[in-house]
């Protein structure tokens, strides 16, 4: 694998480039699909990422050198060692071809899904998927493999990927990419790549991204996604990827919580300080009586305090750590007013805030989580008003409980409902906030036979006309 300075953060089809060639080259982005030979086999990305995987896996490789350097950066991802070891596993299980195969069968019907297949609803016209086009990636800086997964779903689905990194970003997802494209010997996936690392106040650089985009995926805030939603050409298609907000939920059907089930949840919370949007940034107890709500948030704190030297601490910024402050000062206050009850960490590694208002609220990360009541009854009504927003829900209750609670928790808006300890986790082809990647990055075209384009489409027997 070829490595590049931090002078030439600019992955361009192959090359490492400096910012002045990038410059020179963004006004040529659009010509890239036009000059392609043809369209891109399946096959060939399913047999280089399970060529890269292996490499993942071999902690020896200078691929999985130079990846565990870019995750472990002090000055950019900051990940303790042990947690990027953790991603890089994770990062080669979810490359192995069987399991991306499954992905796309699951998706787009198929591991060969750009060929035509008979249309269900008229004789003579065939349907296939069609790769969107030019797909640009505003990649997520909370989890470094995420935009790098969401291009390899851009390969599977066959576009060209134009790819953004934050401007204090490492070159992990540089350095990914690359070794993707070097473990391919046909040099397809090199001539659909491009990976630029720019901070987004550089409009200019924006907009000139954006200009030949057939969609872009945007992963961040809302003001993240209005900001790029601006600058979309017309008829552009936005894939919004966040922001969402998960919590996890004890009900009284689960038992007695022992010290396994919250030290479960307190790993969901200490897990990457909290910042992926599977987090539970909320506890809540199938409880309306403030003294075992207060109790399970002592137990909780009990837990966390057991796990936390397992996870080194994030590195926060000042307005971050500004933020948890204001937050627990607020709480403690709140304490003499009988609302609240506060539990820390002498360090301030970590905090669980119980309060007996039950609204949803967002924590301010780092290992700071709240605590409220939420009888099960009360599920859909005092969740649904935050429906947009909400994702994974990280549940302990008794087995013939689990579907009836997903089933409220859906009602509510949430997207996801998993055991606690496994809020991180994923599965090949999961549904990311209710969609399915590939579909969103491809199109559903169709083709008819000359006789049918001039006859029209025939309902088949037993099929109405529209």
């Amino acid at each position: 694998m070829s490595t590049a300075p931090h002078t030439t953060p600019y992955y361009w089809q192959g090359e490492w480039v400096d910012e002045e060639e990038a410059g020179r080259r963004l006004g040529t982005l659009g010509q890239i699909l036009p000059a392609l030979p043809g369209p891109l086999d399946p096959a060939h990305v399913l047999a280089a990422c399970g060529r890269l995987a292996g490499l993942l896996a071999d902690p020896d490789s200078a691929v999985y050198r130079q990846l565990l350097d870019d995750l472990t950066d002090p000055a950019t991802t900051a990940l303790p060692a042990v947690d990027a070891e953790l991603s890089l596993a994770l990062l080669a299980s979810a490359l192995t071809p069987g399991l991306l195969a499954a992905q796309l069968t699951a998706e787009l019907g198929g591991t060969a899904p750009h060929r035509p297949v008979p249309a269900p609803f008229a004789d003579g016209a065939a349907e296939l998927w069609q790769p969107v086009g030019t797909l640009v990636h505003i990649a997520p800086r909370n989890v470094a493999s995420g935009g790098f997964l969401s291009v390899v779903e851009g390969l599977l689905a066959g576009n060209v990927n134009l790819v953004k990194t934050s401007g204090g970003e490492s070159l992990f997802t540089q350095h990914a990419l690359a070794a993707l494209a070097d473990a391919d010997p046909s040099g397809e996936l090199r001539g659909r790549l491009v990976v630029l690392r720019f901070s987004s106040r550089r409009t200019e650089w924006l907009r000139a991204l954006c200009r030949p985009a057939d969609a872009v995926a945007v992963w961040g805030t809302e003001e993240a996604v209005q900001g790029v939603a601006g600058l979309l050409p017309p008829g552009c298609r936005l894939v919004e990827w966040g922001p969402k907000i998960s919590l996890a939920y004890l009900d009284r059907t689960g038992g007695p919580r022992g010290g396994g089930t919250l030290r479960a949840l307190a790993r969901d919370i200490l897990r990457n300080g909290q910042r992926t949007c599977t987090s539970p940034q909320v506890v809540y107890v199938d409880t309306a009586d403030p003294e075992v709500l207060f109790a399970e948030a002592r137990a909780l704190g009990e837990a966390l305090s057991a796990e936390a030297a397992h996870f080194p601490a994030f590195p926060r910024e000042t307005a971050e750590q500004a933020e948890i402050t204001n937050v627990v000062t607020v709480a403690r206050l709140e304490e003499h007013l009988g609302l609240t009850r506060t539990f820390s960490a002498p360090d301030g590694g970590w905090h669980v805030l119980a309060d007996t208002r039950p609204g949803l609220s967002a924590s301010p990360l780092f290992g700071t989580v709240w605590v409220k009541p939420l009888p099960r009854e009360e599920i859909v009504r005092v969740l649904h008003p935050m429906r947009r927003y909400l994702q994974t829900v990280g549940l302990h209750a008794a087995a013939d409980s689990t579907l009836p609670l997903a089933t409220e928790f859906f009602r509510a808006g949430a997207l996801r409902v998993v055991p606690l300890g496994t809020m991180l986790e994923s599965y090949a082809g999961a549904p990311h906030d209710g969609q399915l990647a590939l579909q969103r990055y491809s199109r559903r075209v169709s083709v008819a036979t000359p006789a049918e384009a001039g006859a029209g489409f025939r309902p088949r027997a037993g099929q109405a006309a529209a």
